[in-house]
């Protein structure tokens, strides 16, 4: 008995690896996108805290070409009540490098003052921002204007860093992250689960069928039309077939073990009569019989071995044109002799020209199994027709009817098995396996087979059906 367990831990769940790695890609999306927008953000402050000390500059210096230190001086004092003008730090340096007036916020310290050096006029730019880091909370920031005496204007202000500024929006995003990340997993693991499901009835039930050889268990559908709708469909087919092959072995096997014991006991009862036999000739009318029984059982194990290979699509054919009529004449002319003894009608029509695409050997024996089933279950003084046709699809149809007690429903599927004889059949020679070398040689052409009541309401017509050549 296997020791493997009846169920996958979920610890080895897929549904879990999936949700995992859905929680870590959904982790590396929001961390990109949180990384990005925080950076838009602070670029966003700082150009809006440049533009507006652009602003100020570009008036002080139109104040400036108006009427000069004083004219700034007055626009600033118009300006004083507005707490953004407060925290202004303004200052005019002359031509010669010499600071002509300057504004300084009360809040600034004499170490602020000392942030904001005084450059060489001549080698400042005209449009020159600068930021000065004075510690880890605070920026200063300074915007150079040049003035039309030459000299230089200078304005900044101190402000929160944007790393401080964004402090709180960086934990509350980070927080965010982390429940939205935990709530991603746990959606992910519980819809993997879910969606895997079918997946672990399929492997359920493969491991109960292991352990106790239940060929009877399938996996119950779910409904759908997905992957693994498909999935649990096509394996629920599968273990159909296989149980149908399993059946028909079984039953193969029986058949087999039936019909041999009655050649095997005939051929150890002349071995014997050979061994024990006094008189030469009985001696050898013995060893006669079991080369005959011989022959019948390596005849029925040939047949067993054809239709294996046939049915799994390695026997060999050698297709060629063949003339429908010809054949139907070569099968006739086969059976006239047996067919005279029993006093049997042998009929065979073919409209001329028509060609079929076919192993010639093969195409003989299936019509001659076919010819030969009829006639034996055809009475004395009855009737077989062998008759051909062009298919509407452009191949052939041969059918073999005959006047007997034809098939019953009920045996119409079962004719076709492996060694199968119903009751009122196993008075007639053969060896079951006519009509199941008939179906795996025509399904190895490419067509199919199939028996339904005769012409007439009476007997049998078996019908097969050969596919045009291809390509």
């Amino acid at each position: 008995m296997s020791s493997e367990p009846d169920h996958v831990s979920p610890i080895r769940s897929i549904a879990l690896r999936l949700g995992l790695w859905q929680a870590l890609l959904f982790a590396a999306a929001s961390a990109a996108t949180f990384i990005t927008a925080y950076q838009l953000l602070a670029k966003s402050l700082e150009e809006r805290e440049r533009d507006a000390l652009e602003a100020r500059a570009a008036e002080y210096v139109g104040a400036f070409a108006r009427g000069g230190v004083n004219a700034v001086r007055a626009v600033l004092e118009s300006e004083q009540h507005l707490s953004a003008v407060q925290a202004l730090f303004v200052r005019i340096i002359g031509p010669g490098g010499e600071v002509s007036w300057a504004k300084v916020p009360e809040t600034w310290a004499e170490e602020d003052m000392q942030l904001v050096p005084v450059p060489v006029v001549a080698a400042m730019p005209e449009a020159l921002t600068a930021r000065v880091v004075q510690d880890a909370e605070r920026d200063i920031v300074v915007v150079p204007r040049m003035l039309p005496n030459g000299g230089l204007l200078q304005v900044a202000r101190s402000s929160d860093n944007r790393a401080t500024l964004l402090a709180p929006l960086r934990g509350i995003m980070v927080a965010a992250g982390g429940v939205a990340v935990a709530l991603s997993a746990a959606a992910g693991i519980w819809l993997s689960w879910r969606a895997t499901r079918p997946v672990r009835d399929v492997a359920a039930t493969a491991r109960r069928i292991v352990r106790t050889g239940d060929l009877t268990a399938r996996v119950t559908s779910r409904g759908g039309s997905d992957d693994v709708a498909d999935l649990v469909n096509q394996f629920n087919t599968l273990l159909e077939r296989n149980a149908a092959l399993i059946g028909a072995m079984r039953e193969t096997l029986d058949n087999v073990a039936h019909d041999l014991r009655t050649p095997l006991t005939r051929l150890r009862a002349g071995a014997e009569a050979a061994l024990t036999e006094s008189n030469e000739g009985t001696a050898r009318q013995a060893l006669v019989d079991c080369i005959e029984e011989s022959d019948r059982i390596r005849r029925m194990l040939e047949l067993l071995l054809d239709v294996s290979a046939a049915e799994s699509g390695i026997l060999r054919l050698t297709p060629e044109p063949l003339d429908a009529a010809e054949v139907l004449r070569g099968v006739a002319d086969l059976f006239s002799i047996v067919a005279d003894e029993k006093g049997t009608r042998l009929e065979w029509e073919s409209a001329a020209g028509i060609a079929v695409w076919a192993d010639p050997a093969r195409l003989r024996q299936i019509l001659a199994n076919l010819t030969d089933n009829a006639l034996k279950y055809t009475p004395d003084g009855g009737r077989v027709r062998l008759h051909a046709a062009r298919s509407a699809e452009g191949g052939v149809v041969f059918t073999v009817d005959d006047n007997g007690p034809g098939v019953p429903d009920a045996e119409r599927e079962k004719i076709w098995r492996r060694l199968y004889r119903s009751d009122h059949s196993r008075s007639q020679r053969g060896l079951g396996l006519g009509l199941s070398i008939v179906k795996a040689l025509v399904e190895a052409h490419g067509g199919s087979v199939g028996v339904d009541g005769g012409p007439d309401g009476k007997g049998a017509r078996f019908v097969v059906t050969l596919p045009p050549k291809q390509g």
